[in-house]
């Protein structure tokens, strides 16, 4: 329910005063500019618009009290947070109180005085004590017009004393202002998120994270301190950490409830949720976390977290490691650092993080929690995917491929290409462009073709003295000065032949090639499955279409399941119903036990056949037409890529030609695929939490 009522600002002041009004410690706490608190004061004196207030009655906060305003009180009943106007109420109660602002442990005190001569409002200063007229707003709140009369030594006889009078007296109406305050009462988490995500008076907005920071804080004063305080103990640890809030938050959350949803976080017993319980929690946190930061830099050779597209794969790493502690075995070392690497190739926490990130920290709780979080992943993409050229294309330097490339040059202890200086990344680091961009100015447009030109595969990793020695050289006149031992550390192409302009294309290929082959040893080195690096064209087109059967007959039964429910079956053509009925019959005769393993359409589908898939499409074609666009070209390309298959399986030559056409039908498959994958992802997580998309852009 939403009530709207008009308050004085002297009965705001006084709820925040008695603790029935909270101005709660957030993320992007304070506060105005005394310039700010001026300017709301003479618009208030001038009687200006000055926008509303929302504040959130809410019984999650049991022991709130307040944190902005310094020794004000508070009691034990519920309170209302004030989450949109605080500043405006932190400012007013400040002044009007006499109360100084208590900023990261600091008292400011804020004195705004006022000229009753000129009726300007100044911040205080010493210019103002050598001159008639000025007086302090506090003290007129607090002492009333006749003491300040009285200071002024006002002639009564005076033409201006009534002047005056009225003015002091408009400055202490100003506490009659009446503010509209929207209040949200009896609402859930859920629904004050939503209703708070859609209001937009002009000031800070906050997310689901800074309401969840109200509310612990409301419980543990101080808390914005403590998480302040490490995110720069993080940073000056010199590896371009600045760890995001709103992850710590969820971290935290997922400590306490297992879940990195914040409606849930004071759900249940854990409304009572003591500070001592937060704070111990806390410590949990800041002790895995240091460790999981440890563990990328040391094991996974990650010491620049600005290249780290997602901050989301530090939760369940924090999660993993408050579990294990010292207890981690080699071997589950070595399945994490694939984990990791593969969550930020596939993009893992792309779209629906929160959805992701929770299904991974239920992972760590798995006997095999590796497995698991590995099996998640493959359940997305299909088991033992390989990186291929192609996923390398249009890459620039903010994509997981970038900060690979890191990997694989601190791997192979990649020297600078000058001085041989190892490359660490701790200092004057830069992006290199090996094809200068003056150099490709004179085929390209740098604006329009700007990912060709600002590719991942052209791009390496050198020292700012380094760079600003090539200039813009042509590759033919400075690489053939570089050691070839330094260019391969970096996997960059050794033939000089493809160093000149119009072989641009044939590089940066061969460099996206190079850089994907790097990419999969890496990955093979750290599994148990030797199999898992793919060397010839049949192995890698099996590979790729086992992921992409995985994807389609996930779609299936997402489109079906949506459209017809428990009744999702019958949508399958006739034939293939009876084909797979009998095939599911002829293995639960062999295994009985497992009849209601396949009582569901997706464990049916399990024993349809690639060229299966294209029926059911066909058949139900209005609820794929949005992820495949025509079905000729559907079929098209189906039918490519299953005669190449086919001819792999039974051993029959394939021509190039027909290896190409195959190739192009995956591309498509996979461009397919990948869209409707995001689209669903993202309409997932709109649907379960309306403010993720203020949280991806951190």
């Amino acid at each position: 329910m939403i009530s709207s009522q008009s308050k004085e600002i002297k009965a705001l002041v006084e709820d925040i005063k008695e603790g029935r009004l909270l101005l709660p410690e957030l993320q992007r706490r304070f506060v105005w500019k005394s310039t700010q608190v001026r300017d709301l004061f003479d618009s208030l004196y001038h009687q200006y618009p000055s926008g509303q207030l929302l504040v959130w009655e809410t019984e999650d906060l049991p022991y709130a009290r307040t944190v902005s305003i310094d020794e004000l009180k508070s009691d034990q009943r519920h309170p209302q947070l004030l989450l949109d106007g605080q500043q405006r109420m932190t400012s007013l109660a400040a002044v009007i109180l006499g109360n100084p602002l208590v900023v990261r442990g600091s008292r400011k005190p804020i004195d705004i005085v006022f000229n009753v001569f000129t009726e300007k409002f100044e911040v205080a200063g010493p210019r103002q004590s050598k001159e008639a007229g000025w007086i302090s707003l506090t003290k007129l709140f607090t002492s009333g017009v006749l003491a300040i009369l009285i200071d002024l030594n006002v002639d009564t006889k005076s033409p201006d004393t009534q002047k005056i009078f009225d003015r002091l007296t408009g400055l202490e109406n100003i506490k009659t202002y009446k503010y509209q305050v929207n209040v949200l009462e009896k609402l859930s988490y859920d629904e004050v998120t939503h209703i708070f995500v859609r209001i937009n008076s002009g000031g800070t907005k906050l997310g689901s994270a800074d309401l969840a920071l109200a509310q612990i804080s409301s419980r543990w004063r101080g808390v914005t301190e403590e998480i302040n305080g490490y995110q720069w103990k993080t940073w000056w640890r010199g590896m371009r950490l600045w760890l995001d809030t709103g992850i710590l938050i969820r971290t935290l959350s997922a400590l306490l409830a297992g879940q990195t949803r914040l409606n849930q976080l004071f759900r249940g017993e854990r409304q009572k949720l003591t500070v001592v319980e937060l704070e111990v929690a806390w410590k949990r946190l800041i002790t895995a976390m240091d460790m999981t930061i440890s563990f990328l830099n040391g094991n996974c050779h990650i010491n620049r977290f600005d290249l780290l597209p997602t901050q989301y794969v530090l939760i369940p790493l924090t999660i993993f490691f408050d579990r294990f502690g010292d207890q981690v075995s080699p071997q589950q070392i070595r399945g994490l650092q694939r984990w990791v690497y593969m969550a930020l190739i596939w993009a893992r926490y792309s779209a629906a993080a929160e959805s992701a990130a929770d299904q991974d920290i239920t992972a760590v709780s798995d006997a095999d929690p590796i497995q698991k979080l590995i099996q998640n992943l493959e359940d997305k993409i299909g088991r033992q995917r390989l990186v291929t050229e192609r996923e390398l294309r249009d890459q620039r330097k903010n994509s997981p491929y970038m900060l690979l490339a890191y990997v694989l040059a601190r791997r192979a202890q990649a020297q600078d290409w000058f001085n041989g200086v190892v490359i660490e990344g701790y200092g004057a680091l830069e992006y290199h462009h090996i094809f200068p961009k003056e150099v490709l100015r004179e085929k390209y447009d740098l604006k329009t073709d700007s990912r060709t030109v600002d590719q991942v595969a052209n791009l390496a990793f050198l020292s700012k003295r380094a760079n600003l020695k090539i200039r813009s050289q042509a590759p033919a006149q400075y690489l053939p000065t570089v050691d070839t031992t330094r260019l391969k550390a970096q996997n960059v192409p050794t033939n000089p032949e493809n160093w000149n302009l119009e072989r641009f294309e044939d590089f940066v290929l061969e460099r996206r090639t190079l850089l994907a082959d790097g990419i999969n040893q890496l990955l093979v080195a750290l599994s148990d499955e030797p199999a898992l690096w793919a060397l010839s064209s049949q192995d890698l087109l099996e590979t790729r279409v086992d992921a992409i059967e995985k994807q389609i007959r996930d779609l299936i039964v997402k489109r079906l399941t949506d459209a017809r429910a428990d009744q999702a079956w019958e949508l399958l053509p006739k034939d293939l119903r009876k084909t797979l009925q009998k095939r599911v019959e002829t293995h639960l005769d062999q295994n009985p036990f497992q009849g209601k393993d396949f009582d569901t359409l997706e464990k049916k589908l399990e024993f349809a056949q690639f060229s299966d898939y294209p029926k059911v499409i066909e058949e139900n074609w209005a609820l794929f037409e949005d992820d495949f666009g025509k079905l000729e070209l559907l079929l098209r390309h189906h039918k490519e890529v299953t005669d190449c298959r086919n001819a792999f399986k039974h051993n029959r030559e394939v021509s190039r030609s027909s290896l190409a056409l195959a190739e192009a039908g995956l591309i498509w498959l996979e461009d397919c695929l990948h869209s409707a994958l995001l689209s669903e992802e993202e309409m997932e997580e709109n649907g379960e939490d309306e403010d993720m998309a203020e949280e991806e852009a951190a």
